[in-house]
């Protein structure tokens, strides 16, 4: 997500953030603007915003968090507990 962020940041868009506290991460990603900062305690929450506020998602390559993310989405629009919305 940090080149997503750099990338918007060099063409004065707006760069947002949903951060997790971690022991082992010293700093969160330098690109993303201050105020769009968001900083949570616990995977659930922040999990839990990104489900409420997305308007799609584009899902990349990533670890267990990416695809614990990918099946809490798909999951909650097969049940019809949120609204489909694309997921590429």
């Amino acid at each position: 997500m940090e080149a997503a962020n750099q990338g918007a940041q060099s063409v004065n868009g707006i760069s947002c953030g949903l951060s997790v506290d971690l022991p082992w991460e010293a700093t969160c990603n330098p690109y993303i603007d201050p105020k769009f900062r968001l900083q949570f305690r616990y995977f659930f929450v922040r999990k839990v915003m990104f489900m409420r506020y997305a308007q799609g998602y584009v899902f990349l390559p990533g670890g267990f968090g990416t695809l614990d993310e990918l099946f809490e989405a798909l999951t909650l629009i097969q049940t019809k507990k949120i609204h489909h919305f694309p997921s590429i």
